[in-house]
């Protein structure tokens, strides 16, 4: 098992996660699966009364995959950005597994993917203390 196996197991399960997942019927940041309401699952807000930074990416993600680009964009400005993110990641290491041709080439993209997580990490930082500082 390789790291591209490992990435690709990690993106098939965030993807399935949101289309199984859906914003409570009830209302509220709470998710369900079916008619299962799921508890907040958020250790840093329930700790803090604080958003963490992450705090409506699970409810923009599920609303990406549904096809609601602006439910997606109000829940988290990075949403959109990040299953860009995980969707890529999926097809290159996907790629890189079964296409034996072009695994040379994908394995280089998947580097340089690999290094756009810090990126990524900097915009939910930003991202957050903007929030925080909105909170004040």
């Amino acid at each position: 098992m390789g790291p591209s196996f490992v990435i690709l197991m990690a993106c098939s399960c965030i993807l399935l996660g949101a289309f199984v997942l859906a914003p409570s019927t009830t209302g509220g940041p709470s998710m369900a699966v079916g008619r299962i309401t799921l508890p907040e699952t958020c250790i840093f807000k329930n700790l803090t009364g604080l958003p963490c930074p992450g705090c409506g990416l699970t409810h923009s993600i599920t609303s990406a995959v549904r096809g609601d680009i602006s439910g997606s964009f109000s829940f988290h400005r990075l949403g959109l950005l990040t299953i860009f993110y995980i969707l890529s990641q999926f097809l290159v290491s996907l790629g890189v597994i079964f296409i034996s041709g072009l695994r040379e080439r994908l394995q280089k993209l998947g580097r340089f993917l690999n290094k756009g997580i810090i990126v990524l990490g900097v915009l939910f930082f930003i991202n957050w203390i903007n929030t925080l500082v909105k909170l004040i």
